[in-house]
């Protein structure tokens, strides 16, 4: 995972934006998409906005949840569940 200072930031708030909009926090936008889009009529803001990232990085919304799942697993163990 990415822990430079810049990364950290750009996450914190992309977290805080989804916070926001959502009201569902330590999860991306980015995931908030991908979640969208794994269902059978993804909203229209999902189509586009996952277009784009996907455009950017291939497979970007599947990434995030990815990557999102990583960090949940690793604060679990940071409090000592396994």
């Amino acid at each position: 995972m990415n822990n430079t200072y810049t990364m950290v930031l750009a996450r914190a708030v992309d977290i805080f934006a989804c916070t926001l909009v959502w009201r569902d926090y330590d999860v991306t936008i980015s995931s908030m998409c991908g979640l969208q889009l794994r269902t059978a009529s993804p909203a229209l803001w999902a189509r586009l906005l996952g277009g784009m990232l996907n455009k950017l990085q291939t497979n970007h919304c599947e990434l995030a949840i990815l990557a999102d799942l990583q960090r949940a697993k690793a604060t679990l163990t940071m409090l000592g569940f396994k």
